[in-house]
Order: structure tokens, then sequence, then C-alpha cells
């Protein structure tokens, strides 16, 4: 599925990730810390809405979802239900990592799983103000072919912006393995459109809500001196040099 989203913006997120500036402080919620001190519902206004359900382009979104599912494989929707779950050992391959047998990375999960949590409930807000419909609540002849999907909301796709944030996290550590990782970045959030869950501006708007939210992030001291830790930690791992810092 390589190929979904542009990369036009992958040169501006990855030199935000590795920067070291000044920052904000961590913005604390229940989940536990976090790096953004950004509020939620600001950051859903810089977004625009997603097409109206009866318009011409959500009609060819819909055609274009349609055409997907009936060449989808069985292949494709087996590895599709294996990347449902949000994790980022489901990226460890393109890194010549084991991912049944993965090494002890602690820095790394830490740090994927606090980004996550600020991924997560920035894009909760931006899905609450518009509140988009699956494809297949308005399309019936859509058959999505994962689950847990149910009564959730379509715009951005919150799986999309999972993908582009850990890869670009991933990227910025190991840029020997970027066009691997880029491929598999549009793999796993392609499939949810080809699963029949996502509208392709859906993915759209999750890439630039990882974006956003990466840029600053990398405002914040403490996400850049745990990326560095992080850095590595995994690079020890795969047995690379360490990263010679950026200029």
């Amino acid at each position: 599925m390589g190929g979904v989203i542009t990369r036009r913006r992958s040169v501006a997120i990855l030199s935000g990730v590795a920067a070291i500036a000044v920052g904000v402080g961590i913005w604390q919620r229940d989940e536990g810390p976090h790096y953004l001190s950004i509020d939620p519902d600001t950051f859903a206004m810089s977004f625009d809405p997603p097409t109206a359900a009866g318009s011409a382009e959500t009609r060819r979104e819909l055609d274009e979802l349609l055409a997907m599912q009936s060449s989808r494989s069985g292949n494709q929707v087996a590895r599709a239900r294996a990347d449902r779950k949000t994790d980022i050992e489901r990226f460890f391959e393109v890194l010549g990592l084991d991912a049944e047998d993965p090494p002890d990375l602690p820095q790394l999960h830490r740090l994927a799983e606090r980004v996550e949590d600020d991924v997560r409930i920035h894009v909760r807000a931006v899905k609450e103000r518009f509140r988009r419909l699956r494809p297949y609540e308005i399309e019936p002849r859509i058959e999505p072919c994962i689950d847990d999907v149910r009564g959730d909301l379509s715009y951005p796709s919150g799986h999309a912006a999972y993908s582009y944030a850990m890869v670009s996290l991933l990227t910025a550590m190991v840029p020997e393995r970027g066009t691997q990782l880029a491929a598999r970045a549009d793999e796993f959030a392609g499939q949810r459109m080809m699963c029949g869950v996502h509208f392709r501006s859906d993915l759209a708007a999750g890439q630039a809500a990882a974006e956003k939210l990466l840029r600053e992030m990398s405002k914040v001291p403490e996400f850049s001196r745990d990326l560095a830790n992080a850095t590595a930690e995994l690079r020890s791992a795969l047995g690379l040099p360490p990263l010679k810092p950026a200029h």
C-alpha cells in the first residue's frame, strides 16, 4: 500500500523531531505525563472540516474504497488485522529487529508510549470537533475487514497519525532505514482504507496531525532528552555507531 499519502513534508517533520530547542512544560492528564501543553480543542481548530457526506468529493472517496475492497487479498487482510493494534514493535521488521523476540528497549518504549498518548488525545479532539462518520456508515456496500471500529469517528485517522508519528521517531533515530520506514508507514496507514474504515482524507489529516504535534514536541527539552536516550539504546541494539548530532 506504499505511496498512499504524499511525503511532501517528511523532511520538515524529521528535522523538527531531531531539533533541540527551548520548550514548554508538560501537560498532565490522568493517563500520565505528557510532552505537550497545547490545548487539544485549540489544536482541533487548526484543521479544516472534511467534505460533507453527500458531496461529490466524498462520493469519489467512497468509490475508491469500493474499488480497493474488490481487489484486496486474503494476505492483505491478514496483515491489516495483525496491524490493528498500535505497537511500535510492528515497525521492528524494517529496522532489522526480530519482532517475535525483540531486544529489551525500555527507553524506546517509554518515548513511544508518551508520544502516542499525546497524539491520541489531540487526534480525539479533532474527531470530536467534526464527528465524521465512518465510510461504511455512509455507503452500505463497504464491508470492513477489521473490527473494533464500530461507533468510532473517522476524521482524522488515529491509526495514520500513530503510524507517521512512530515512523518519524524511528527515522530520526535510524535515518539509514528511512526509505523502508516511510514505505511501512504508508502501508500501516493505508490498510485502514483497504479495510474500508477510513477515507483517504482521514489518512491525510492523520499525517498532518502527527507532523504538527511532533513539531511542537521538538521544542520540549524533555522530549529531546528522551529522544536522544532512545536513539542511543536503539542504535546499540542494531549494532550501529552513535548518531552524529545535527548541525
